[in-house]
């Protein structure tokens, strides 16, 4: 465990100091949960309070999409931020690990037929079989 030491402003140091006594908790203790919830990677748990809207999304999941080398390498990443895409109709939509619905893909500027493309093969197990004739056989987009 490493040392640090911390100046506060007095007020804060003093609200601090009184929501550790609240907590039952030595000052220091009381520091490091808050840290620790602070850092934690968002895995989706319950109660998830990431973002939400589209254009947050987009923003927060763009090197995600960017990244992703095929479905499972996007499925994996999205995951571990308490994300899934999900077959929605003849598309896809985000949502989170739980099922809530967020968006469509292509919200997010991710159309269903783009990332087909880019990847060479369909959504596992998604219904809409006529989709990939449609644009599998088509050129692939430059990425």
């Amino acid at each position: 465990m490493d040392w640090i030491t911390i100046r506060f402003e007095d007020d804060l140091g003093t609200r601090i100091e009184r929501a550790a006594t609240l907590a039952g908790l030595p000052i220091g203790a009381f520091i490091r949960d808050r840290l620790d919830e602070a850092v934690r990677p968002l895995e989706g748990s319950f109660g998830y309070k990431g973002p939400r809207k589209p254009h947050a999304l987009q923003a927060y999941l763009a090197h995600d999409f960017a990244y992703a080398t095929s479905w499972t390498d996007l499925q994996e990443t999205l995951r571990a931020k308490g994300y899934e895409l999900a077959e929605r109709g003849g598309g896809l939509i985000l949502q989170t690990v739980e099922g809530d619905r967020l968006c469509k893909a292509s919200e997010l500027g991710h159309p269903y037929s783009a990332l087909m493309k880019r990847f060479g093969t369909p959504f596992p197990d998604h219904a809409h079989h006529h989709l990939v004739t449609r644009y599998l056989a088509q050129k692939p987009l430059p990425f």
